[in-house]
């Protein structure tokens, strides 16, 4: 992993930023700072965290998760979630089908981008059962939040995913060994929302274990070292606690133990010594109850505390056992402690740890029972039995060190006894950026999410048309970030990427589609880059205007005609323009009063790139509107959906080449997640066809010109085929089944890039065109794509006068009137003249495009032979540009093929 380093002219902000560390953070600790990059100088700093305090991360945290509650809108009485399960068994039936008949995703091809070394959300990790076939003896298991299931050596490499087929992530996990030896290890694993899967088959197939009912949350996952390994989970269903355990690996579970109400509890099975034969502790309604059957009694030992809420039950083997109890009282974390679970000690307030099933992340050492690490903006350990606590790092230190520095937000914490080391444990410590080991009782850390731990969680992409190897991505507290392409390999992220600035990024938008200047959004403000191959980060940052309201990541839109100026969707148009450096002017764009239909704010615009003068908007209620003079005077649209309108709109896309076309995708659980106008704006039709009841989230053109769009959904991604006017789901065997957060259509490459909120960054390759065969006798051509088409070239055969000739047919929606070429090479360049080189020797062909930006050239077949038998390739090219600058993006390409 390459060590990021801000950019010297956000300097000065970071090094006020971490100022506001040092004095926000908790007394008792000293802020530790970053280490110093070897590969920069010693006066640049690193980036560090924006969030000046506790206080603030932890209300972007709130934040964050109503914006995304709030962009599922539906009609009361629409369980949008119970939808999202049913698009995901749909989609796992197809895989299951492995994608036959009808419902078979069509042509294409997915390659995994990245990134390699910027890691996300994390929770839980767990050593397999001893293999001799594993490089390092066994397997280490690690779950992710929407990335699924992950295999690596515990050393950190060789990461592979097992749950791409599973929507969602891993909470919990159980490594078991295989009936037969050499088969894969037997995998049990529960998620955030209650399902629990089971796999023998290395995660090729996941089933649900019969016995269990859809519980609503599963809140304990363990294994006792019995003959039979009896699986025990602890979940909720029917408001009430419950205990189930399985004697079958995993197959089957039955029922044991009900609670009176519900209380959310939890369970600890002993790791090692007598009692992990078959001792289970419960933890439920402030008491403590045991079982000595392996979970089929339960006998009451003693209360802890009486006004909790919830609390979470660990303990240390190394003495009667060392039990500890955290119990939500009121607002306040407070740890209890017992020896054997019979009488009950307060041992004082918890520092850290946050509330809810993603976050109520403790346990206790193996060997120590007076060593506890609690987690929640940053990992505490006491030393003492929870008398006092050391900080394990701040989070802000990860930015300079973050191979040995914990990220912020803890999401899990699990010590295991090192099964090749008796006497000896080790520490998972799961965050939003990656996990980590320790093997020394936290006296230090190891990250070991470096290479090829592909969960990264994208909000946005932007692939440069100038330089199309860069790619900038807006990611979930991992900050913005710049990676160069690594190119396609058959397996794994190829990509690193280095983070410019911490933090959440979205709605990267450039006047270009270079990187000369980009717009960015982060929650407060919007971030300016200049410089495509060096590139600032602008500060001050441009700060959202004061009293204004807006989506917690809000749309930013950059002005196509003027590369100063972006705009910012609130509940008015903003616009900023710079004035010089990082000083921009702030005004209200337009007088237009978008808060129809009870809408609270803009949620997007979208330019037309043939006719800047026109654009689209929407706001949260999907009321939607339209604009001829560049967005200062505006219509509303006669269409507003149906009424109640339970429309959030999240994404607008304008045809490239037809500005009267465009597209508005949102939440699709009340009515379709997809409208249509061909007449500008001025009334949308529902384009649903084929689409299941989700969300989009993200819309965009492809750049072949053949009309075809793509969107990025809840559940996966979808193409809408022109022809045919249905949507078609375009996920194969091997790609993720999560949420799929942004696409963009690649300037250079004939495909499409998906961010992923869990499975990183990830390229759609449309699907190779081959045309007829021409000319009998003659050399077979094909038509086939090429990076990024725009202008159509197809070869069609014919007979002429003298002959049979080759036709070649060319189309480019936008350039009506104007003068395309048909440019030639021949490979290997230097092999005598023939027909081209002698009657075109410039190495070009003109055509004269006619009012529907089509034209043709007639050529003789027979005299191509000779160059086409050598390897000819014919390409068409506007040379000049849209009215938003630029040349045509790309183009297509016809090659001989000779036998």
């Amino acid at each position: 992993m390459r060590l990021p380093v801000s950019p010297p002219a956000v300097a000065a902000t970071l090094a006020v930023l971490a100022l506001a560390c040092t004095t926000g953070a908790p007394s008792g600790d000293a802020v530790e700072s970053p280490a110093s990059n070897s590969a920069a100088s010693a006066s640049t700093p690193l980036p560090l965290p924006l969030e000046r305090d506790r206080e603030v991360r932890e209300r972007m945290q709130r934040d964050r998760a109503a914006w995304m509650e709030e962009r599922h809108r539906a009609a009361p009485g629409v369980d949008w979630r119970a939808l999202e399960e049913r698009n995901v068994r749909d989609a796992l039936a197809r895989r299951a089908a492995a994608f036959a008949g009808p419902s078979a995703p069509v042509g294409g091809s997915w390659a995994e981008v990245g990134s390699r070394d910027q890691a996300g959300r994390m929770h839980c990790a767990v050593l397999g059962p001893p293999r001799a076939d594993a490089p390092e003896g066994r397997y280490l298991y690690a779950g992710s939040n929407l990335g699924g299931l992950w295999r690596g050596n515990p050393s950190g490499t060789d990461w592979r995913p097992l749950g791409d087929n599973v929507f969602g992530g891993a909470h919990e996990v159980v490594a078991l060994p295989a009936a037969v030896a050499g088969d894969p290890d037997v995998l049990v694993i529960t998620q955030d929302d209650g399902d629990v899967f089971r796999s023998d088959d290395g995660g090729q197939t996941w089933t649900v274990p019969a016995g269990l009912p859809d519980l609503t949350s599963a809140r304990g996952l363990a294994a006792l070292q019995d003959a039979a390994r009896t699986v025990v989970l602890y979940g909720e269903w029917a408001a009430r606690g419950r205990v189930y355990t399985s004697s079958d690996a995993g197959q089957s579970f039955t029922l044991r133990w009900t609670g009176p109400q519900n209380w959310p509890g939890d369970i600890w099975v002993p790791r090692t010594g007598p009692e992990a034969v078959n001792t289970v502790y419960l933890l439920r309604t402030n008491q403590v109850l045991r079982s000595t059957d392996g979970g089929v009694t339960f006998t009451t030992l003693a209360s802890v505390g009486s006004t909790g809420s919830r609390g979470r039950i660990a303990g240390c083997e190394a003495g009667a056992p060392r039990l500890y109890v955290a119990a939500l009282e009121g607002n306040q974390w407070r740890l209890y402690r017992s020896d054997g679970g019979t009488g009950w000690t307060l041992a004082g307030d918890v520092v850290d740890l946050w509330t809810g099933n993603a976050w109520e992340s403790f346990d206790v050492s193996s060997v120590n029972p007076d060593l506890v690490a609690t987690g929640g903006l940053e990992v505490w350990r006491s030393f003492n039995g929870g008398a006092s606590y050391v900080r394990q790092n701040t989070w802000g230190a990860y930015y300079g060190d973050p191979a040995n520095r914990l990220h912020a937000d803890i999401p899990g914490i699990h010590c295991w006894p090192d099964p090749d080391a008796p006497g000896s444990e080790v520490w998972y410590v799961s965050t939003d950026g990656g996990l980590y080991e320790s093997r020394d009782g936290f006296l230090s850390v190891q990250n070991l999410s470096l290479s090829g731990l592909g969960v990264g969680q994208y909000y946005t992409t932007l692939t440069s048309g100038i330089t199309p190897d860069l790619i900038l991505a807006g990611s979930q507290d991992q900050g913005y970030q710049r990676g160069v392409y690594g190119g396609v390999s058959p397996s794994g992220p190829t990509t690193d990427f280095d983070q410019l600035i911490s933090g959440d990024y979205g709605h990267m938008t450039s006047p270009s589609g270079g990187h000369g200047k980009v717009y960015s959004v982060y929650p407060g403000f919007i971030l300016v880059q200049q410089g495509e191959l060096n590139p600032q980060l602008l500060s001050p940052f441009i700060d959202f205007p004061a009293g204004s309201n807006h989506a917690w990541l809000p749309m930013v839109h950059a002005d196509p005609t003027a590369p100063g100026t972006v705009f910012l969707c609130a509940d008015v148009l903003y616009r900023f323009t710079q004035i010089s450096g990082a000083n921009f002017s702030q005004a209200v764009h337009t007088a237009h009063d978008f808060l129809v239909g009870g809408a609270a704010y803009l949620t997007a615009i979208d330019f037309a790139p043939s006719d800047p003068q026109r654009v689209y908007a929407v706001n949260d209620q999907g009321r939607l509107f339209w604009s001829t003079d560049h967005g200062v005077t505006w219509t509303n649209s006669a269409s507003v959906g149906p009424d109640p309108h339970y429309f959030y709109g999240t994404a607008l896309a304008v045809n490239p080449d037809d500005p009267l076309e465009a597209v508005v995708g949102g939440s699709g659980y009340s009515g379709p997640a997809v409208f249509r106008t061909v007449d500008g704006g001025a009334t949308w039709s529902a384009e649903a066809t084929g689409l299941p009841p989700t969300l989009v989230y993200d819309l965009e053109w492809a750049a072949d010109g053949g009309g075809d769009l793509y969107a990025a959904a809840e559940t996966g991604a979808w193409r809408w085929r022109r022809a045919t006017g249905q949507w078609e789901s375009i996920l194969h065997d091997r790609t993720p089944v999560t949420i799929y957060w942004s696409v963009e259509a690649l300037p250079t490459g004939n495909a499409m890039r998906f961010g992923t909120y869990g499975r990183g960054i990830w390229d759609y390759h449309l699907p190779e065109e081959v045309g007829p065969d021409v000319a009998s006798g003659a050399p077979r051509w094909r038509t086939v794509r090429a990076p990024g088409a725009t202008v159509g070239l197809v070869a069609e055969a014919g007979e002429g006068p003298d002959g049979p000739t080759l036709t070649l047919r060319v189309r480019a929606p936008g350039h009506a009137g104007r003068r395309a070429f048909v440019v030639w090479s021949v490979e290997p360049a230097a092999v005598g003249p023939d027909w081209l080189s002698s009657n075109r020797p410039e190495g070009r062909l003109p055509v004269v495009l006619d009012g529907e930006g089509a034209g043709e050239l007639v050529l003789p077949a027979s005299a191509l032979t000779r160059a086409a038998a050598r390897g000819l390739t014919l390409q068409a090219v506007v040379p000049a540009g849209r009215a938003a600058g630029g040349p045509a993006r790309s183009n297509l390409v016809v090659r001989s093929a000779p036998d």
